[in-house]
């Protein structure tokens, strides 16, 4: 069969696609990145400071009602197999990350500003660009 005549399996290619993104977004922030070869909970090893990370990838889901929401599947998993989840959303081509032990079935972010909330909501909502890698490295380190 011809490589052309090959169908991969969308959802494959999409886990892919995150984990290059996030792997460049690690990248960004000064750590080295290994792959994760055979069966492991985690997908990418992250490296910062001589402090190893096992990072799981998932690409976020965005809300059929309100394209502003996405979310990642996190059941499953526990600090003892994995460190961090790194969610790629596509949309707004932006990850962000939050520490296995903040987590629970599923977690929400939304790709918001603050500015037009009340100081109520916006102490309430999990806006995406405020998942950084820093904040999440930090919460790591102080645990």
């Amino acid at each position: 069969m011809a490589p052309e005549d090959v169908i991969r399996n969308p959802g494959h290619v999409d886990g892919e696609l995150a984990e290059f993104h996030a792997a460049a977004d690690l990248v960004e922030h000064n750590c080295r990145v290994s792959y994760t070869h055979g069966l492991y909970k985690y997908d990418l090893i992250a490296d910062r400071e001589d402090e190893l990370l096992r990072v799981q990838v998932k690409k976020a889901r965005q809300d059929t009602d309100k394209s502003w929401k996405y979310s990642i599947p996190t059941g499953g998993y526990t600090n003892d197999e994995i460190d961090l989840f790194a969610g790629y959303a596509p949309g707004p081509n932006k990850v962000f990350y939050v520490p296995v032990t903040d987590t629970g079935k599923e977690f929400r972010v939304l790709d918001k500003t603050g500015e037009n909330m009340n100081e109520h909501n916006r102490d309430l909502a999990k806006l995406i660009d405020d998942y950084t890698f820093e904040r999440a490295f930090r919460k790591l380190r102080d645990e």
